[in-house]
């Protein structure tokens, strides 16, 4: 799964709030969490390794693409998880 997350992004209020705000009032709202947040989607799955981490970080084709490199472009968490 993936999730948004505005975790990471410099000056969050002042510029992805703005992005949220396009997204208030349609019926899939954009709703950004925490990695924590995120993480409960998890719970009671094993999760598959590298885990809960920045999209771009989650098995990456080239290590030259990272999340720090654009904050918003990559702004949110990916993860796998495996009923137990």
């Amino acid at each position: 799964m993936t999730h948004a997350s505005y975790e990471g992004i410099p000056r969050y209020q002042e510029e992805a709030g703005g992005a949220v705000g396009v997204y208030r009032n349609i019926r899939n709202p954009l709703i950004m969490r925490s990695r924590a947040e995120t993480s409960r989607f998890f719970e009671g799955y094993e999760m598959v390794e590298p885990g809960l981490v920045p999209m771009p970080d989650w098995r990456p084709e080239s290590p030259a693409v990272r999340a720090q490199e654009d904050p918003y472009a990559f702004s949110g968490f990916a993860g796998v998880g495996r009923k137990a």
